[in-house]
């Protein structure tokens, strides 16, 4: 099963080039000298709904993302190891991380400007 879920309700957040977690995700971020944005979202999370419908939705976010980032996605349901060691409080937990996986930043959500 794909970790790469998203909300139910409307949105286009899986317009984003979400990458599985795994070594081909951290090589691209090398390769594009980019840093991770690692979204770990769950299906139970109602805030990750949110985030999907909202942040990820914007056009201008999209655009952020794509130009800046190597986006990976991770369902804790499916992949609880990463969310114990890089959820920095809370939920939806995002994280920054280098192209090898350190961790350099981290934040529960994000919301576009108006």
């Amino acid at each position: 099963m794909s970790d790469l879920r998203f909300s139910t309700n409307p949105n286009d957040a899986h317009l984003i080039d979400w990458q599985p977690w795994g070594p081909a995700a951290f090589a691209k971020a090398q390769e594009e000298d980019k840093p991770v944005l690692l979204s770990i979202s769950a299906v139970w999370c109602y805030w990750c709904h949110v985030m999907d419908e909202t942040t990820y939705t914007d056009p201008d976010v999209q655009e952020i993302i794509r130009e800046n980032f190597v986006a990976v996605r991770v369902d804790n349901d499916h992949r609880p190891d990463i969310n114990s060691r890089y959820n920095v409080g809370g939920w939806p937990p995002t994280g920054f991380l280098t192209g090898h996986g350190g961790l350099s930043g981290g934040q529960r959500t994000f919301h576009p400007t108006s």
